[in-house]
């Protein structure tokens, strides 16, 4: 939870108590991060034609817009314009390709909670709207030099794009899990766990590719209406995942015309085969990824998929030009050297049921044996039955407890019917406490809450639990609340971070002897699956390898305090 949260409703928070779906123990995933400010830029689109239409370019020059391009002889001819722009089974119409002049139609004010795409404004109305949504709950890495380098690979792709009305964004969500994401209108997300995953910018462009092609054809105006086949109760990520999520044609549809934006941006149409075999081993690797929306949850695969793939780039033309990275010295490794891998600490992290953050200076012990999840807007804990969920979240700056307390009751729980108020002591540091019930679902539920102040902001710790077992919790609501402390420097400095390094293999020596030689944190199965080898494999000397260092973390510098004296 990064320290520009400022406040979190109370709805997402009944996601453990059994009212929305909450999976398996989530304490190794942190997804959490300041975002970044957005980085806008026009798509240098200059064809009208679809991506999976577009001929050879030639010199530089815009690609001309009939479809004389071969199709590959394992493939059945693409529809008129390249893209699938309607669902066969539901009778709809696909929808031209030509950018529409008409003016921007006005969103159904009347049902704020439908999503239909009719049009490629919608498209852009719905991914703007989910941004929001994707970066609260996800929260974006805040490396600018990183980020550049994505966009920049990007573009050279969307120089072969159909034109669209899209205000392309290219993003990196911090999240541990390999996972790529397109939403409507033009929003493309990549996360810093598919960055360490991938080998080369090869394919990092095979990714790309196969994302602006599901944005660019207009994939998800095949699921019209998505909002009614959600649960209104889901947080934000699952939301977006559910609006992200394509089918196995459309699938193979954005793999075809990312290899084609591949060949004729100068990357090797296989890299997509090269990823998806190399996934499909993260995947079978099995190290809690799938208990959040990866990859694969929003990208059907089949196991012939990374195969066709690799057949169909046997029969594309293309020429290898200079990468991005190309004047680095390990080229793509070099780029992303550094990235952090595993949990961050800039967002806090879990050491067992204790969850410390070494930027907002605090720790808090969560129940024993709860299942954990850190999130950009709150800090969660289900309890084994999923009848209680203890919460940590950030209600509002530096300004007088009870201020913050009516602002929440008032805007955030009005239906919550509060039976006590009390102010009290955490320590030295004065805080509030509610009691109270409220229904949620028909099921009447028991809050007990703390507002505490630290360090410039104001802290809500919750205990929400099924009304006919609050007794059982009650307990554990005032232990939760008072193993709040503030987090000394010797503690704030005591963490550490694993970040990905690049080593060069020796002559005759095995993954796990230059494991061994160069404390990699990570596992030697794993070493070897992110840079595509078995691990038993002996690289060719000089090999450059990713591997993970343990490095100490360094919090961010404190801010002076401010003069309390008379100035001058």
């Amino acid at each position: 939870m990064p320290r520009s949260s400022l406040r979190s409703p109370l709805l997402p928070l009944f996601l453990a108590l059994g009212l929305v779906g909450c999976g398996a123990p989530l304490a190794r995933q942190v997804l959490v991060r300041e975002p970044a400010p957005a980085e806008r830029a026009d798509a240098a689109a200059t064809s009208s034609a679809s991506a999976t239409d577009l001929p050879p370019d030639d010199a530089g020059t815009a690609p001309a817009t009939d479809a004389s391009s071969p199709e590959p002889p394992d493939e059945p001819p693409s529809p008129p314009g390249g893209a699938v722009e309607g669902d066969a089974t539901t009778g709809e119409e696909p929808a031209s390709t030509e950018t529409p002049s008409t003016p921007e139609p006005e969103g159904d004010d009347d049902d704020p909670g439908r999503i239909v795409l009719d049009t490629v404004y919608d498209d852009a109305r719905v991914g703007n709207d989910q941004t929001d949504d994707v970066e609260a709950e996800m929260g974006l890495v805040r490396d600018e030099a990183l980020n550049e380098y994505v966009r920049s690979v990007a573009f050279r792709l969307l120089r072969h794009t159909p034109s669209r009305p899209f205000d392309w964004e290219f993003q990196i969500v911090d999240q541990t899990v390999p996972n790529a994401f397109a939403l409507p209108g033009g929003k493309i997300y990549v996360s810093r766990g598919l960055l360490a995953l991938v080998g080369s910018e090869d394919e990092l462009a095979a990714v790309l590719g196969h994302e602006i092609t599901h944005a660019a054809e207009r994939h998800a105006a095949a699921r019209v209406d998505y909002a009614s086949r959600l649960n209104p109760l889901s947080i934000g990520y699952q939301r977006a995942a559910s609006i992200a999520a394509y089918g196995r044609e459309q699938e193979r549809d954005a793999d075809r015309g990312g290899q084609l934006l591949c060949a004729r941006a100068g990357y090797d149409p296989n890299g997509i085969a090269t990823f998806l075999r190399k996934l499909d081993a993260a995947e079978r690797y099995e190290v809690g990824w799938s208990r959040l929306p990866s990859f694969f949850a929003t990208h059907p695969t089949s196991p012939e998929r990374a195969a066709l793939a690799s057949n169909r780039a046997a029969g594309l033309d293309w020429r290898p030009i200079q990468g991005v990275a190309g004047d680095l010295l390990y080229g793509y490794l070099s780029a992303v050297e550094g990235l952090v891998l595993g949990d961050d600490p800039a967002g806090g992290v879990f050491d067992g049921p204790r969850f410390v953050h070494p930027e907002m200076r605090f720790s808090i012990r969560f129940p024993q044996g709860w299942d954990t999840l850190n999130t950009q807007q709150a800090v969660l804990a289900a309890s084994p039955l999923r009848d209680a969920q203890a919460s940590l979240t950030v209600e509002g700056g530096n300004e007088p407890l009870d201020t913050v307390v009516d602002r929440f009751l008032e805007n955030e729980a009005e239906d919550l019917r509060v039976r006590v108020r009390q102010s009290i002591l955490l320590g030295d540091r004065p805080a509030i406490r509610l009691e109270g019930r409220a229904v949620s679902g028909g099921v009447p539920i028991t809050a007990q809450m703390t507002f505490v102040a630290h360090e410039g902001l104001v802290f809500r710790l919750s205990m929400l639990s099924i009304a006919g077992v609050a007794g059982d919790y009650r307990g554990r609501a005032r232990a939760f609340a008072q193993s709040f402390r503030p987090l000394d420097d010797e503690s704030a400095h005591a963490l550490s971070v694993v970040r990905l390094r690049i080593a060069r293999a020796l002559g005759n020596e095995s993954l796990e002897a230059l494991s061994e030689r160069t404390h990699n944190a990570l596992e030697v199965v794993y070493t070897g699956l992110m840079n595509g080898l078995y691990a038993d494999s002996v690289p060719p000397r000089g090999t450059p390898i990713k591997i993970g260092l343990e490095e100490p973390y360094v919090p961010a510098p404190r801010p002076d305090p401010a003069p309390t004296g008379p100035v001058d």
